[in-house]
């Protein structure tokens, strides 16, 4: 049954149930106030309502059989969603991954400060570098170490050598007008002994390099 509703032109409602037939009123209406036909009216609201309502599910006969070919799902390359890490797993900052121009620079650092080839080497390979490599690259930051520690030892001991001859200079100066001022010779035997431990240090650094952190060469 489809429930019809209609408001004639005169401004009366009614409404009814009918059981259509081939999508049609089976029988003429009329208004009950006016007594205006309503047929075509109440055909047109049963057309709405059929076009609306979902068709009835096919009906198999006894026995038979209802076949229905339902075409398997394309896959979509571009709908796959992009393969991603588990849930909750750590990112490549949180494990310490850098870039290998990156790792380089933090190598050199690590040497400077007196880490081990040893432990620059896994540090190399664990940002993705194989061992050959990272031996080959550490062997060649260690050389440029050296000659720079080397070269730092050297201008300490020069600098060091003009320092220590400070209070013998002043010495013979003050002798020479007859009066050795204690206080200003005392500076000057200062500036002779930080004179002397930087000469220490330079053979330090030429003799035993490997000896010294980046703090200490860099000075």
């Amino acid at each position: 049954m489809i429930p019809v509703k209609i408001e004639c032109d005169c401004g009366q409602h009614y409404a009814f149930d009918v059981e259509p037939e081939d999508g049609r009123m089976n029988a003429s209406v009329a208004c009950p106030a006016c007594g205006v036909d309503g047929t075509n009216a109440a055909n047109a609201i049963i057309a709405a309502q059929l076009s609306s309502t979902p068709s009835a599910p096919p009906r198999v006969k006894p026995g038979g059989t209802l076949r229905i070919n339902l075409a398997a799902p394309t896959a979509n390359p571009a709908a796959q969603p992009a393969a991603a890490l588990p849930k909750g797993a750590p990112s490549a900052s949180q494990l310490g991954l850098v870039g290998r121009e990156q790792a380089e620079i933090e190598a050199r650092a690590k040497i400077s400060w007196g880490d081990t080839p040893e432990a620059v080497i896994k540090y190399l390979m664990i940002q993705g570098f194989t061992h050959p490599e990272a031996a080959a690259l550490v062997e060649e930051m260690f050389r440029e170490r050296i000659a720079i520690t080397r070269g730092n030892g050297i201008r300490k001991i020069v600098t060091g050598s003009g320092l220590v001859c400070v209070p013998v200079v002043a010495y013979f100066i003050f002798a020479h007008f007859g009066v050795i001022p204690v206080k200003l010779m005392a500076i000057c035997v200062a500036v002779g002994l930080w004179g002397l431990w930087l000469i220490l240090n330079g053979i330090l650094l030429i003799v035993a390099p490997k000896m010294e952190t980046g703090d200490v060469a860099e000075q």
